[in-house]
């Protein structure tokens, strides 16, 4: 039996597809968040999260891990060597000997694009930038929030929409439709009241950080001068990540494909990103044509279209794209 499992890792869910090349079914799975910096208990209550989902799909379809030929396991929170050891060792663990690990931005990447290199930019729950050369190499920029300085993300913009909102409130004493959105959505009339019901809501877990952040995109979009210029900034910062990349990585090609992965980039929520995105890579990296691809399928079919590879399968990419079709 040829079974291969691919996982991606996610702060908000993680998402299994167990698939047989004996008879094409696929089976997936969605959990909640794997990532270790997200979580309370860390390291270890990402160990015994990764047991448990793994051990649900596996019993599911009557597998134990010496059944899989191989897999592959994108996991956001995996940034440092260190990081690696210990998330490779929960994979060994659990029986798994033939796999690889890597951060699920890598997975954009390998499910965007057939030859499985060029750059993966991720604006979800967090940031993260990575670029894989035609040779293999990679690189990684971003990823440990305020630590790297990332601008971008849920958690880093929904951050920023309550902040702005404050500082309108309290130091400005500016009214501004960011500010009005953000007090429509914590339901609050009275600027004394704000800052009780947004840590009452935080604590209560009624609205997540993350989930403010479209405020900005809505805001900008109707023209608030502080919105737009927060996405302005958050574009420059990423084609900067870009540039850094390019001097890093030998990239061959003239034509340099960008993967844009995460719900901030693919729900379409405003072009002002986008468009300030291209203008900054022509700026910063001229000598480069750019192609954007917004990632239209599930980051996992990259870890399953990698596992297949490592398998031996031919026509993985073709293959994975399929399964989900």
């Amino acid at each position: 039996m040829g079974c291969f499992l691919a996982v991606d890792g996610g702060g908000t869910k993680t998402f299994f597809a167990l698939y047989n090349m004996d008879t094409g079914v696929i089976a997936t799975s969605f959990f909640g968040a794997t990532n270790p910096e997200l979580l309370v208990g860390g390291f270890e209550e990402m160990r015994k999260r990764l047991h448990e989902m793994t051990g649900k799909i596996l019993e599911k379809n009557n597998l134990s891990s010496a059944d899989i030929q191989y897999s592959v396991w994108g996991m956001s929170g995996l940034d440092t060597k260190s990081q690696y050891e210990i998330i490779h060792g929960f994979i060994r663990e659990m029986g798994f000997e033939r796999f690889t690990l890597c951060n699920d931005c890598d997975l954009g990447i390998k499910a965007a694009l057939p030859g499985g290199y060029g750059i993966c930019l991720v604006n979800g729950t967090g940031v993260n930038t990575v670029g894989i050369n035609e040779q293999g190499q990679r690189y990684q920029i971003g990823a440990l929030f305020e630590l790297t300085g990332d601008y971008g993300g849920g958690m880093v913009l929904g951050q920023l929409a309550i902040q702005t909102a404050y500082m309108n409130l309290f130091r400005y004493r500016r009214e501004t439709i960011l500010t009005n959105m953000v007090m429509n959505l914590y339901e609050v009339d009275s600027r004394h009241d704000f800052t009780d019901r947004v840590m009452d809501w935080r604590d209560s877990k009624k609205i997540a950080i993350p989930h403010v952040a479209k405020c900005i995109f809505d805001a900008a979009n109707l023209g608030d001068e502080q919105a737009i210029a927060i996405l302005e900034r958050m574009s420059d910062e990423y084609a900067l990540c870009v540039k850094s990349l390019t001097q890093e990585l030998p990239f061959a090609d003239d034509v340099l494909n960008i993967v844009l992965v995460g719900s901030l980039f693919t729900k379409g929520w405003s072009s002002i990103p986008l468009h300030a995105l291209e203008e900054k890579l022509k700026l910063y990296i001229p000598e480069k044509e750019f192609i954007l691809h917004i990632l239209k399928r599930p980051p996992v079919v990259g870890a399953l279209a990698w596992a297949l590879e490592e398998g031996g399968v031919a026509e993985p990419w073709e293959k994975a794209c399929k399964c989900f079709a």
